[in-house]
């Protein structure tokens, strides 16, 4: 099996994983499976984009070292994942991603959060 044909495979099952139905039934899979179906789908994602970790993982509000962490096998936490299944399914695009953390960032949002509190 050539190269890309692989790189497809894996984008397609990346895809299919994130899909609500399939994602609901990880009771039935060990979570050692998924976690290296997902690091190994989301690092041929990143290679296929030609992006560094620095740029990949920064769109969902992660470091570059931490992002290397979830690649090697780290458990990713639950808001993370969540980003990256909206993203991998199309659901959020990085025009999305960048809004939001304009948002966060804006010093009227800031306000705005803490007088809420």
């Amino acid at each position: 099996m050539g190269s890309g044909k692989q790189r497809t495979d894996i984008m397609e099952q990346l895809e299919n994983y994130w899909q609500a139905s399939h994602h609901t039934d990880t009771h039935t899979r060990t979570p050692d499976v998924l976690s290296a179906v997902d690091r190994v789908s989301i690092i041929a994602y990143r290679k296929k984009k030609k992006e560094s970790q620095r740029r990949f993982w920064a769109r969902f509000g992660v470091t570059q070292s931490r992002g290397s962490r979830f690649e090697s096998g780290a458990e990713i936490p639950a808001p993370v994942s969540i980003l990256l299944g909206l993203y991998f399914t199309k659901t959020i695009s990085d025009g999305d991603l960048g809004r939001a953390e304009r948002i966060l960032h804006d010093s009227g949002t800031r306000e705005l959060v803490s007088l809420a509190q």
